[in-house]
């Protein structure tokens, strides 16, 4: 991510906005505030459903069913400033249920249409039907110069029985050739053993990969388009963007999810690809 930040324009108008979504409490883009340049990162924008709606008056007192926010918002006891000016680049949440469409609405409208710069979407451990929702807001936005996608769990059978078509993009495909029932409760799993479950993640890891939208190849010259395999790792490229989709193993022991997607608008950052 660092090459992707420092290879925007140094104007302060074309600083890049973070936006991390189904951030949790936001440890990776706390560990990001830390490491990435602060004249080349306007902001992180942490997506979540648990957060309050901030505002003068939720920031004084939270209620049982939401997310704590005191390392942005609170006060440090001992210097009685604000922890929110103390991270070297801001930290701001926002309440957003990603499977709303109003939601998704509110975002377009308050988030990706007022942000001057370019825009970074980290989709890290998205579960179910929400890898589909983070796509789609790449998709759909044309200032997203940068996507990573980490898949996880696969979406629940409702969708199946339903008879329902996933759509994202140009692509479509059935429900039922991706859902299961197996799911974790209080981190344990319940359903059939994880490892059976690998052939409809990799087929969901790959519907999602064919569904970003980078441009078709057969728009541009052979030079600039092509697709690259080599077991591990595949490239596309187009007239519009890049994506690749890799393999990386982290998960071991019956763990499968070791598909990370990525996706990049022109121009291009070699340093990255």
């Amino acid at each position: 991510q660092r090459a992707i930040v420092e290879s925007s324009n140094s104007d302060a108008d074309e600083k890049v906005t973070v936006i991390d979504l189904c951030s949790g409490k936001g440890y990776l883009s706390m560990f990001l505030s830390e490491l990435l340049p602060e004249d080349k990162v306007e902001r992180f924008v942490l997506v979540d459903k648990a957060w309050a709606i901030a505002s003068k008056e939720t920031t004084l007192e939270l209620k049982p069913h939401h997310m704590n926010w005191d390392h942005i918002y609170g006060v440090n006891p001992r210097t009685e400033e604000s922890y929110f000016t103390t991270w070297p680049i801001p930290l701001y949440t926002s309440k957003q249920n990603l499977k709303q469409s109003c939601n998704q609405r509110q975002m377009t409208k308050h988030i990706f249409q007022k942000t001057k710069g370019p825009i970074i979407i980290l989709a890290v451990h998205l579960c179910g039907t929400l890898s589909l929702k983070a796509v789609d807001m790449f998709n759909n936005n044309p200032n997203v110069k940068f996507f990573a996608l980490k898949p996880c769990c696969l979406p629940q059978m409702v969708y199946a029985k339903r008879g329902d078509v996933f759509r994202i993009g140009n692509h479509q495909f059935d429900a039922k050739e991706v859902c299961s029932n197996g799911s974790f409760n209080k981190k344990r799993w319940v359903g059939p053993p994880r490892w059976h479950l690998q052939p409809k993640f990799d087929l969901w890891a790959e519907n999602l990969f064919r569904g970003i939208d980078v441009g078709m190849e057969s728009d541009v010259s052979k030079e600039d388009a092509k697709t690259q395999h080599d077991g591990r790792r595949v490239v596309v490229a187009s007239e519009n963007g890049l994506k690749a989709k890799n393999e990386i193993t982290i998960q071991v022991d019956g763990g499968f999810q070791n598909t990370y997607i990525f996706a990049e608008r022109r121009p291009i950052t070699s340093g990255i690809w």
